[in-house]
């Protein structure tokens, strides 16, 4: 996992071998805070497709043992809704998948981010074999006590435009690429 083998055995799901987790590489294509146009809406580029093993995978890293959480068989047959469960905080992994690599919202993988707010809202679990598109909004940008800040409304329906969840965040963001350039080099 980008360098770091001590969390290689971390890496379970087809998902995550194939997502890149390091955010230096290609900063230069990210959404910067002097990008940001608030207002503008766009989908989210890649499509989350949703899996019994990425549930599952989830839910064990957020340490659930129960079976109807960690055994798809097992839920199925026992679960009060006929499916595996999940993590109320599922939703929290698809921004940063759907998200790709360049274009709007963006942001949320800068170096230097921090994050000083989210609220997620759950309206309906998402179901295995769904396709879940995010529907990203830049809500706002701001700068408060030198600090630039960005938020944005991320909804995830899935593809008959059912609303499961919506992921309101806030970063703050270093204030343009010269300043990013500078933290990655710091890093390297």
């Amino acid at each position: 996992m980008a360098g770091i083998p001590r969390l290689d055995s971390l890496i379970k799901t087809d998902k995550q071998r194939d997502f890149s987790f390091d955010f230096l590489s290609g900063w230069e294509n990210y959404e910067s805070w002097e990008d940001v146009c608030v207002g503008a809406t766009a989908v989210a580029p890649v499509a989350y497709v949703v899996t019994a093993e990425d549930i599952i995978e989830y839910n064990r890293a957020c340490g659930e043992t129960d079976p109807l959480f960690v055994d798809a068989d097992f839920a199925l047959k026992n679960s009060p809704t006929g499916e595996l469960l999940q993590h109320p905080l599922f939703a929290s992994a698809l921004p940063f998948y759907c998200l790709g690599n360049s274009g709007i919202g963006t942001w949320l993988r800068m170096p230097g981010a921090r994050n000083p707010y989210q609220r997620i809202e759950l309206f309906e679990a998402f179901k295995i074999g769904e396709v879940i598109d995010a529907h990203v909004t830049a809500t706002d940008k701001f700068i408060q006590r030198n600090k630039h800040y960005v938020s944005m409304r991320l909804e995830f329906r899935n593809r008959s435009g059912v609303l499961k969840a919506i992921w309101h965040c806030s970063l703050i963001i270093p204030p343009n690429r010269e300043a990013v350039g500078k933290l990655v080099k710091f890093s390297a």
